[in-house]
């Protein structure tokens, strides 16, 4: 009786297998064949190969407008081409709006209320009440807060003039620095203060190094049955509650004593106590909490890392550090300081840093979920409802055609010449579309604060235990170096 149930478990779960693993070829389009239970995914999941170079290897493995591929077994549409990418992006949005993203409100509440997570008109109603928060306006009102981190970062490098330093360390702190005082109205004092409370949460908020913490944010892209089944958080529970605590508390205090800090929880607290009753979507406590959050968790990190990829380039690319110092430093002596102003006129460290989203992009990948049956015309491909999309950012930024040879470090390629003939939907470090980046613009001028602030009085040099090429650590679902980046910074 045992042999005849295995016999037919067996049984089931070839079928199933079949089922799932010949979806593409049904469909008569390009695939990549899976292995068993895996799919596609196979050194990924086991940590043997990073998201980033399997996202490139796929890309690169066909010349198809788009190619079938499968994450455990889920059938995904990665899409090659420009056109069809503003297709789904842009031009028919409304068939595309939702992230292909884990969202169940009663296991993780504050994950089901950001912007990444939620869906449909929860997902509008929040992006309209959230982008007056985020003009470039109601950030120049913020910059006189990261003036503060980025003199705290000069005087943090001057005490460690010359010494090797992990940068991501450095630039971790400068970081959940700006974003305290940005988001949650606190001086953290990372820069000033080693043990700082404010950036073990940070740290344990999206911990690296934490199994179970990469395990749940893989699950939130790739397996969300298993978030429901475990309950899993896309943040760190502990962490993330203990932030929360701090936002109601620093709320409460600016309500009771009337402080204005133009700061993210002001305009938070104005978006909450102008919502009336007749709102299509309520700001209550959580939800107002849950943009907070966003703004914090995942601003720190991508910011830091950005930061460090920059320095790590300009290390290794001298000249370009040279000329950039030499624009920083006009830019300030016509201004006289470190102005809103006098950043934006800083073309060069725009250029520096588009370059280093290009190298680096913040997401390997970007992911969409049809709403509906969906032909796209010029190819006659039609895809079924709730079919998984897969744009490969990661692939796109590094193909030759359209950025020639991309493993170099080029910032002339975003010049004011040269960045006009890029093709559109190549170059996608934000996203793009309804749904690309809201905190694009507090990011950029985040890293241009820190770079300017660091280069116009150091200058950044390799080490011995800096690692050329990286190592990029496949555990990880960003792009980390596993041994991290040690540089040293000197007085120049």
């Amino acid at each position: 009786m045992i042999l005849i149930y295995l016999c037919c478990f067996l049984l089931f779960a070839y079928y199933l297998y079949r089922k799932n693993y010949t979806y593409w070829e049904r469909k008569r389009i390009p695939n990549e064949k899976p292995f068993f239970f895996f799919g596609s995914f196979y050194n990924v999941a086991l940590g043997k190969q990073h998201i980033f170079h399997k996202i490139r290897e796929i890309y690169n493995k066909f010349s198809t407008p788009y190619v079938g591929i499968y994450i455990f077994n889920q059938p995904n549409l990665v899409i090659r081409s420009p056109e069809l990418i503003k297709k789904v992006l842009v031009k028919d949005f409304d068939k595309f709006v939702n992230h292909k993203l884990a969202a169940n409100e009663s296991v993780d509440p504050i994950a089901f209320h950001t912007l990444a997570s939620a869906k449909n008109d929860t997902w509008r109603n929040i992006r309209a009440k959230m982008s007056p928060i985020f003009t470039s306006g109601k950030i120049k009102l913020m910059f006189p807060l990261m003036k503060e981190c980025g003199s705290d970062l000069v005087n943090y490098i001057k005490k460690h003039n010359g010494e090797v330093m992990e940068a991501r360390d450095v630039t971790k702190k400068y970081a959940v620095d700006i974003i305290s005082s940005c988001a949650f109205g606190i001086n953290s004092y990372c820069l000033k203060d080693d043990n700082s409370e404010i950036l073990q949460v940070a740290t344990k908020l999206f911990d690296f190094k934490s199994i179970i913490r990469n395990i749940s944010i893989f699950s939130f892209f790739f397996m969300p049955k298993l978030v429901d089944i475990f309950r899993l958080t896309f943040m760190d529970k502990k962490a993330s509650d203990y932030l929360m605590n701090i936002f109601n508390a620093t709320m409460k205090e600016r309500r009771e004593n009337k402080i204005v800090r133009n700061d993210l929880i002001d305009m938070l607290h104005n978006l909450k106590e102008n919502t009336t009753g007749k709102a299509k979507y309520i700001f209550d406590d959580i939800k107002v909490a849950a943009q907070a959050l966003t703004f914090f968790s995942a601003g720190n990190d991508t910011t830091s890392l950005t930061i460090t990829f920059a320095l790590y380039e300009l290390a290794l690319n001298t000249d370009i550090q040279d000329r950039l110092r030499k624009d920083i430093r006009k830019q300030y002596e016509a201004h006289g300081d470190f102005t809103y102003e006098a950043i934006q006129e800083m073309k060069y460290l725009d250029m520096v840093l588009s370059e280093t989203l290009r190298k680096y992009p913040l997401t390997s990948f970007l992911n969409r979920e049809s709403v509906s049956n969906y032909t796209f015309e010029d190819s006659g491909l039609t895809i079924d409802k709730d079919t998984s999309i897969l744009i490969p950012v990661a692939g796109l930024h590094y193909d030759e055609k359209y950025f020639p040879n991309p493993e170099k470090f080029d910032p002339e390629r975003f010049s004011d010449e040269n960045k006009t003939k890029i093709v559109p939907y190549t170059y996608l470090p934000f996203g793009d579309g309804p749904r690309i980046c809201i905190g694009q613009r507090f990011a950029t001028v985040v890293s241009k604060v820190a770079l300017a602030y660091v280069l116009k009085d150091f200058a950044v040099e390799k080490t011995g235990a800096t690692n050329v090429p990286l190592q990029l650590d496949p555990k990880v679902m960003f792009i980390v170096d596993k041994n991290g980046v040690h540089l040293k910074m000197v007085t120049v």
